[in-house]
């Protein structure tokens, strides 16, 4: 559009950008309520109980089957007690909710675990040491009373 002076005015943007630009911040602006804003509600209802008594009775038979395993010569004893080891922190992370499973000694006695605190260190020694001292089945028993110590 020309005036009397030959001056031609700026020219008008088209419509579509408009929109373009509007669409583009409301992305933007969903992004980052997505981003930032709870994506579930959380409700006062208690998690579920476990079934303490189901957990013992497969823990302490799967700790029955090591120690045949050992005495059948399929598994070697420090293999044994890394598995003894394993059973009693998976049975306390089942039955508490806490990651025994990736813990260590110091952290689970930190953590209110005494009776799996007391097994583990029991049978830490045989786990790590190049030789084990102590026998499959103190270990075995070991781990046996912290799982039926725990109520």
């Amino acid at each position: 559009m020309r005036d009397d002076s030959g001056f031609y005015g700026p020219l008008l943007y088209q419509d579509v950008w408009l929109w373009l630009g509007v669409v583009l911040l409301v992305v933007v602006a969903a992004w980052y309520a997505w981003l930032f804003l709870p994506s579930r509600r959380r409700t006062a209802t208690a998690a579920a109980l476990p079934d303490v008594e189901g957990l013992r009775a497969s823990c302490l038979a799967a700790i029955d089957a090591v120690a045949a395993d050992v005495d059948a010569g399929t598994l070697g004893e420090r293999d044994a007690h890394q598995r003894l080891s394993f059973l009693v922190r998976d049975f306390a992370s089942a039955v508490t909710k806490e990651p025994a499973t990736h813990m260590t000694l110091a952290e689970l006695e930190g953590g209110g675990l005494a009776p799996f605190t007391r097994a583990v260190a029991g049978i830490y020694p045989a786990e790590f040491a190049p030789t084990t001292s102590a026998s499959i089945r103190e270990s075995a028993d070991a781990a046996r009373r912290a799982v039926l110590e725990w109520n």
